[in-house]
């Protein structure tokens, strides 16, 4: 009997022992928590990244903008051309920038700073600067030519010549008069016959209907 009651208390006991170990292994199972990493730990403790205040820039010169952008303490800086023309702009005072990014305001200043920019000539529409006009200077009028007329005696009883005969064949005017045969002759126009223009019945003396022809 007392070796019976011996081998159901050694069995008790195991039994108690293996009950133990259960419970203090029970943390590695599937129930078990990963661990939280470094960066959820700052993220939880609110760690708060470093930011820097982008400048405005757009108007400013490649080379004022670029200065300013490393005086903010961006170290990435690149440049494109806003009209999309392919073209590389310089870092110099013959570009002028159009935009920015990032935008004006805080930022990291890990973030790569890129500015689009144009000729200064040119608008960031694409449009060359318009250039000032002068107003239009009107022409000073041209001076008016005037022709002096000649002056009779108002008791002449025989008006200026007209016009002068032409060139044999060249036909004549159609009114010519001579007070004197000398200024027909002159004109080469004497003798005058009656009916062509010059004749005059005072330059015909002896009526014969040929005038000024002695």
């Amino acid at each position: 009997m007392r070796t019976h009651a011996a081998r159901i208390a050694l069995a008790l006991v195991a039994a108690g022992t293996l009950t133990v170990s259960g419970c203090s292994g029970g943390g590695s199972g599937k129930d078990a928590k990963p661990k939280p990493s470094a960066k959820d730990t700052a993220a939880g403790q609110g760690v708060v990244q470093p930011t820097i205040n982008m400048p405005d820039l757009v108007g400013k010169d490649l080379a004022a903008a670029t200065e300013a952008v490393k005086a903010a303490g961006f170290a990435d800086i690149g440049f494109h051309d806003a009209l999309g023309q392919n073209r590389t702009p310089a870092g110099d005072t013959k570009w002028k920038v159009c935009d920015q990014s990032p935008k004006p305001g805080p930022s990291s200043p890990k973030d790569k700073v890129d500015l689009g920019a144009v000729l200064t000539k040119e608008t960031c529409s694409g449009a060359p600067t318009a250039k000032p006009t002068q107003p239009d200077t009107p022409a000073p009028p041209s001076p008016t030519r005037t022709t002096a007329q000649p002056t009779r005696d108002p008791g002449d009883p025989f008006p200026f010549p007209t016009g002068k005969p032409t060139k044999p064949g060249g036909g004549f005017p159609t009114f010519v008069f001579y007070r004197t045969c000398a200024e027909a002759k002159a004109a080469g126009a004497a003798p005058l016959y009656e009916g062509q223009p010059g004749y005059s019945r005072h330059l015909d003396r002896d009526g014969d209907g040929i005038a000024c022809d002695k």
